[in-house]
């Protein structure tokens, strides 16, 4: 049994990982709950493309000024402890959005304030986040570990949307904020559990200014060919990706016509693909994470973009969401995994972070240009407009495949 599960078991024999993961995946899953249960708000407040841009680019512009700060942070203090703060804040968001919602007194104004409130946080709780697994971790299951933990993290991105659809469909908007809400309190249940190893010795701060730590963990990034190259193919991958994500409830509602139903069966479909690639990258550990595979992934997100896009029944859109769902799980998971094991721990908040921020500046501006496109030419025009840009820089990235393979063997010997 061990054998066929791989680096699965080799993770879970860690005692402070089977915790951490319980924890973590009931909060990732009710995180994306509330991501959905926002966007479906702001588009039944206002049936507005334009509007569910707003509110996105809200929730990702203080994500993107303070991320660099998060990451610094995160390499200079405690990272458990910033992460315990930062998710006891997103709690109190989370319960201020459910009981403005119970209360019939959310508007799309109030919506957007906690957006920003809740970007806000986590940029803090991201990076201590990516850096945490060191210090529970035992060394010799560390790899496996950051491949598992990479793999449910970016399935909650898929799953925890299916379960959004569901919850909203049949509890309504207010109840799946109260989702997230119970998820922290279940998270924090389980993280108490934690015990820090002997031996475990905290990185020390650099003792360099805030600015001056940035730019190391910058400089780390763009040393690193490999990182470049792939982060290059994933800011349009984001850009797409997130696009998808938040216009979902228009295209399900104006594009196929089947309203919260239809939103629910497509991300459920896109939750079954993520899963089905998330089992089987956690099967085989970061070390399955291969610079090829990603690439390869890439193509095969673009052309089920490119299918759902051209779908005119829900169960040729549904089918799509299944293949755009796997293949996306194997970009984002692969490229996460490959940077957790390429860079040291002293740099991990940083450089975690400096991927982090292209990445999510890419997709707020993705998801602005298609909400805002999307006013005029309907959601199907920009996002294959998008999808043919993104294909270009996929074949310049793949024409290098071998050097930047190359890049990421030698920073991982």
């Amino acid at each position: 049994m061990r054998a066929l599960l791989g680096g699965i078991a080799d993770a879970f024999e860690d005692s402070n990982f089977r915790r951490y993961s319980v924890g973590s995946v009931v909060s990732w899953l009710s995180f994306f709950v509330q991501a959905v249960a926002v966007s479906w708000t702001a588009w039944d407040l206002t049936h507005s493309t334009r509007w569910l841009a707003i509110v996105a680019l809200m929730d990702a512009a203080p994500n993107i000024v303070l991320m660099p700060l998060g990451g610094v942070i995160a390499d200079r203090h405690d990272r458990f402890r910033i992460l315990l703060i930062s998710y006891a804040f997103a709690m109190l968001q989370a319960a201020a959005l459910a009981g403005l919602a119970f209360a019939g007194q959310l508007t799309i104004g109030l919506l957007a304030a906690l957006a920003f409130l809740h970007g806000t946080i986590h940029a803090f709780s991201v990076p201590a986040q990516f850096g945490l697994l060191p210090r529970f971790v035992e060394p010799r299951r560390l790899s496996s570990a950051i491949g598992v933990s990479a793999a449910y993290t970016q399935l909650g991105i898929f799953i925890g949307p299916a379960l959004a659809g569901w919850v909203i469909l049949h509890f309504g908007s207010a109840i799946a904020f109260a989702t997230n809400v119970v998820g922290y309190g279940i998270f924090f249940g389980f993280v108490a559990l934690l015990r820090t190893p002997a031996g475990y010795e905290q990185p020390a701060a650099s003792g360099k200014a805030v600015m001056a730590d940035f730019l190391d963990g910058l400089r780390a990034a763009a040393r690193h060919r490999g990182i470049a190259a792939i982060l290059a193919v994933m800011l349009f991958g984001d850009a797409l990706a997130a696009a998808v994500r938040q216009m979902a409830p228009a295209f399900a509602d104006t594009a196929l016509g089947a309203g919260v139903e239809g939103l629910s069966i497509l991300l459920a479909g896109a939750g079954v693909g993520a899963t089905l690639s998330a089992l089987w990258l956690a099967h085989g550990g970061a070390r399955r994470a291969a610079p090829s595979t990603i690439l390869w992934a890439f193509l095969g997100f673009l052309l089920a973009l490119v299918a759902l896009m051209l779908a005119q029944s829900l169960v040729a859109a549904s089918l799509a969401m299944i293949a755009l769902g796997c293949f996306f799980e194997i970009c984002r998971t692969g490229t996460v995994a490959l940077l957790q094991v390429s860079v040291p721990d002293e740099l991990r908040g940083r450089v975690m972070s400096t991927q982090f921020l292209p990445l999510r500046l890419a997709g707020a501006l993705g998801v602005l240009a298609v909400g805002a496109a999307a006013e005029d030419w309907g959601l199907r025009a920009p996002m294959l407009c998008g999808a043919a840009l993104a294909f270009l820089v996929w074949g310049a990235a793949f024409r290098m495949r071998e050097r930047i393979a190359s890049a990421f063997s030698a920073h991982c010997a």
